[in-house]
């Protein structure tokens, strides 16, 4: 087991309860998102990144500031690559191999698409040790049409059972639940668990493309308006999570998404009712961007030319954690919302079941 991993992050915890009670900045940021790319090799219905056709960042900057936070934090902290497809980005594996050589645990988010035997064993070779696979439906019919691209659900679910089969990586699944396949959503969750994975983490549709205020958010045309079908799906996941832990999600979460799809609205500071996750998150984005986790109040800095460390210690950068916690914005990401404490054991047991944690 990893104590080392268990103690420091159990240190950061109680440091962030004392920042956040008392304004202070004792805690690091030991979680750490960095989208590598916008650039992807689907076309999925509620995103519009792959209209973007560069890369701002190298793999040789993004190592550089790893190296940064590495020489700050010391080892044994989380990073989260993203995109767009992160395995379409150059040099991605030498970033793998950078973490595995440094005792930091890295995770990707992939569409799969990329998931041929040749990547698998290239992503095997890097030992990278946690990937997840995005993917929505069962129906390959419909999840092909939900991400633009015919045949990426079988790449996606094939790559699965390659990876399990010839490497001990911790796999998970993330799903969208939106209008798309909330009729199914019950069957669905039940293969993905068939599956030889270790997690599924689920996140409601949000409004990411379109500019609608909060109140008119039901007029998006992926948002769930089948009340009866949402409820089925609710419960079914409450009574499923009660005997399978791999749902990473809580009871309370699904519980929220009632309200959540009924009126946003009036969701405004309860999802997440204080947030603090720009206490321990950090964000890089796709041109340089630091955020203190999340971006939407603005760029703190970029990592071409300024020292996360110091950005991290700024005056600007506390003023936004203050402002962070009275958001107003009707956040539900899973990522932002603070646990408590059983629920986070219950997490790293998952974790550590799958061997991530060793």
């Amino acid at each position: 087991m990893n104590y080392k991993f268990f103690l420091k992050n159990f240190n950061n915890v109680v440091k962030k309860k004392l920042s956040t009670n008392l304004n202070l900045t004792l805690a690091k940021p030991l979680e750490i998102s960095i989208m590598v790319s916008k650039r992807c090799n689907a076309r999925c219905l509620m995103c519009n990144f792959w209209e973007e056709h560069e890369d701002y960042l190298t793999s040789d900057e993004i190592i550089a500031c790893l190296t940064d936070l590495r020489a700050w934090i010391g080892d044994n902290f989380f990073v989260q690559i993203s995109g767009g497809e992160p395995l379409i980005f150059k040099g991605i594996f030498d970033i793998f191999s950078y973490c595995a050589a440094n005792r930091i645990i890295c995770k990707i988010s992939t569409n799969g698409y990329a998931l041929t035997n040749i990547i698998c064993d290239k992503i095997i070779e890097s030992k990278l040790p946690y990937l997840s696979v995005s993917l929505d439906s069962h129906l390959k019919e419909v999840h092909d049409r939900m991400r633009g691209i015919d045949g990426i659900f079988e790449r996606a679910v094939q790559g699965i059972k390659y990876l399990a089969e010839h490497s001990d990586m911790t796999l998970g699944i993330s799903v969208v639940l939106s209008s798309e396949n909330v009729e199914h959503f019950p069957d669905t969750i039940d293969y993905f668990l068939s599956l030889p994975i270790h997690r599924i983490l689920i996140q409601p549709i949000g409004v990411w493309t379109d500019n609608l205020t909060v109140e008119n958010w039901p007029q998006y045309k992926y948002w769930i308006k089948d009340q009866a079908a949402l409820e089925h799906t609710i419960n079914y996941l409450i009574e499923k999570r009660k005997v399978d832990n791999r749902i990473l999600n809580t009871v309370q979460d699904f519980l929220d998404w009632k309200t959540y799809f009924e009126n946003p609205a009036s969701t405004i500071n309860k999802q997440i009712k204080k947030c603090t996750v720009g206490y321990d998150h950090l964000s890089i984005g796709l041109t340089g961007s630091i955020s203190a986790g999340c971006d939407a109040f603005g760029e703190l800095g970029n990592i071409k030319h300024d020292s996360v460390r110091e950005v991290w210690y700024s005056p600007k950068t506390k003023n936004i954690r203050r402002r962070m916690m009275k958001c107003t914005y009707p956040c539900n990401y899973n990522c932002f919302k603070d646990r408590s404490l059983a629920e986070k054991i219950k997490k790293a047991m998952v974790l550590l079941k799958a061997g991530l944690l060793k």
